[in-house]
């Protein structure tokens, strides 16, 4: 008999971009300078580890048309947002006119969580005899959910389009003449971050295009949306080339695909990361480390890792649930200030800084609250306190928008509502019923790997890849004469890896890295057939773990190195010979 423990360890989902000034990138991922985490405000789901996260791109692919989500994510001042895409095509709205559209960054916060790689341990202890010298075991913290015609006199005008939706002005250029482009954005005040032009370069060729992005005037980095964008394309790529130019140091790319059937990177290897370097014990709060170590042994560093592949039918209706936001019309009616906040919270609005930025125009938050440091969120989902009991016991503190809570127009808050968020949201949600398949990717980049852009295609006979990762840790009887229980135990990983440890380390979660490879196999993936292995790296793996296989010496040693090393060449010249599409 044995008996099961199943406990957790609180893990935070980390969302990181940088800098001051934002560079763009591909298909639509742009990459900011100084860039704050967006999302819901609600706590962080303790079963995931933590990730990080530069870019966030939802692709959708069909009949030769790319729809793409992208999250857009900056810090700094509003003046100095530029933000430049190259397309292969000039965008359409979803109702076939020239344009682009808005979305909202709860379609990735619902992403995040829904696909996010969680690592479960499930701890098992064995029965052991009656020993009065024993202590008993105490339950440990583990891991479980772990323009016009050209002037003869001038210069032709490169704008194709130019127009404004929701917080952006923007423009479509033609990327035939760096100059003529450049020319324009100069005349027209966008602002272009530093470096970007030379990164622009394998861009600009006729028959190209670019999108220009810039916030209207009055509006802050807290009004920020998504961008959606809709083009003709043979397949969804990421131009990661541009992004280089502001990008950290091993910067995550999360990328999603909507389709037929699993996706596949089609142009960049693709990685099984080695579990066993997983610290379950944590529910793998080391695997971002783990992917940047798994995906630094590939060749130039480009390679991806699945991190779910299967239905989509776990974000349908997530969105776009039948009734949620309620009525509008009714909404329109709610004259006093707190309970219309509370009628937007009770009808399934997400609290988020996009909700914030709108409601602040309406109902603003006193400077006396902003001086306590009291966000925005807590202002709106605490407002009949504020505006209520502490508003009649201390009216001073609300004085500087006595005005505005008089002057407030629910009709008008319910229409930008409508507009900003509703809307896009409810769009959203419907993709995920046009598509069946939903698929997951993950990689890091550091700029000086960002010299090939990615581009996404798909397989669909490759098999469906959870998310959720089960293990076991079985902890093994001491001997009788000891004081303690328990003395060791084996922990057995989803991918059937056995590593032994003591059970104090266990107990205490003190995790020791293998000194074994980082990823269990390096593939390339194609439109048809199973995977192609580059490197296997199993065998060395379970001999570095004293599980069987060759006899090598330890990875990272003398011996390892030259085996890694011939591995990896002949990887490369397997690649070369294969003449691989770019």
């Amino acid at each position: 008999m044995r008996r099961t423990l199943r406990s957790s360890l609180t893990a935070r989902l980390l969302a990181v971009a940088g800098g001051a000034a934002l560079c763009l990138t591909a298909a639509g991922a742009l990459y900011p300078t100084a860039a704050d985490a967006c999302g819901c405000f609600a706590p962080p789901d303790p079963s995931v580890p933590i990730v990080q996260a530069g870019e966030r791109i939802l692709f959708a692919h069909q009949n030769g048309q790319v729809t793409a989500y992208i999250q857009v994510q900056y810090s700094g001042k509003p003046g100095e947002f530029g933000w430049l895409l190259p397309l292969p095509a000039v965008p359409k709205t979803k109702a076939g006119t020239d344009g682009i559209e808005v979305g909202v960054d709860e379609l990735f916060s619902q992403l995040l969580s829904t696909t996010q790689p969680k690592y479960r341990l499930t701890r098992v202890y064995d029965e052991c005899g009656n020993n009065p010298n024993r202590s008993t075991p105490t339950a440990a913290f583990g891991s479980a959910d772990s323009g016009g015609p050209p002037s003869p006199q001038a210069p032709p005008s490169p704008l194709v389009l130019q127009d404004s939706v929701g917080p952006y002005d923007y423009a479509v250029l033609k990327a035939d003449n760096k100059d003529l482009m450049v020319q324009w954005l100069n005349d027209n005040h966008y602002f272009i971050p530093s470096g970007t032009l030379d990164a622009a370069a394998p861009y600009l060729h006729p028959g190209a295009f670019f999108l220009a992005l810039r916030l209207k005037a009055g509006l802050a980095a807290g009004d920020l949306q998504p961008v959606v964008l809709r083009y003709q394309s043979d397949l969804p790529m990421i131009p990661i080339i541009l992004t280089s130019v502001a990008a950290q140091p091993n910067m995550g790319i999360q990328v999603w695909m909507l389709g037929g059937g699993r996706a596949i990177p089609r142009n960049y290897y693709h990685t099984v990361i080695n579990d066993s370097q997983i610290d379950w014990l944590t529910a793998g709060q080391n695997y971002n480390d783990v992917i940047i170590k798994a995906v630094g042994e590939a060749d130039g560093h480009h390679s991806f890792v699945t991190e779910y592949a299967g239905t989509s039918t776990v974000m349908q209706k997530v969105l776009n649930k039948p009734g949620r936001f309620g009525d509008a019309a009714v909404l329109a009616q709610v004259k006093d200030p707190a309970s219309y906040v509370q009628a937007v919270l009770g009808n399934g609005f997400s609290v988020n800084g996009q909700l914030t930025a709108i409601l602040a125009r309406y109902i603003p938050e006193p400077a006396a609250l902003k001086a306590q440091n009291l966000s925005l969120a807590q202002y709106y989902q605490n407002i009949s306190f504020y505006l209520g009991q502490d508003r009649q016991q201390n009216p001073g503190k609300y004085a500087d928008i006595e005005a505005a809570l008089l002057a407030f127009d629910p009709k008008a808050a319910t229409d930008e509502l409508t507009t900003k968020i509703v809307q896009p949201t409810l769009d959203a949600g419907q993709i995920f019923d046009v598509f069946p398949y939903l698929t997951r990717l993950y990689t890091t980049l550091s700029p000086a790997d960002m010299n090939k852009d990615p581009v996404f295609s798909y397989n669909p006979s490759l098999p469906d890849y959870s998310n959720i990762h089960e293990a076991k840790l079985t902890y093994h009887c001491a001997g009788f004469f000891s004081k303690d229980r328990y003395d060791n135990a084996t922990l057995q990983t989803a991918s059937g890896f056995v590593l032994q440890m003591s059970a104090a380390d266990a107990d205490a979660n003190k995790w020791n890295a293998p000194a074994v490879p980082y990823s269990q196999q390096i593939q390339t993936l194609l439109e048809v057939g199973e995977p192609q292995t580059i490197v296997d790296n199993t065998s060395i793996i379970k001999s570095g773990l004293g599980t069987g296989g060759c006899s090598v010496a330890g990875f990272g040693g003398a011996g390892a190195s030259s085996a890694a090393g011939l591995l990896f060449g002949s990887a490369g010249l397997l690649l070369a010979r294969r003449r691989r599409r770019q």
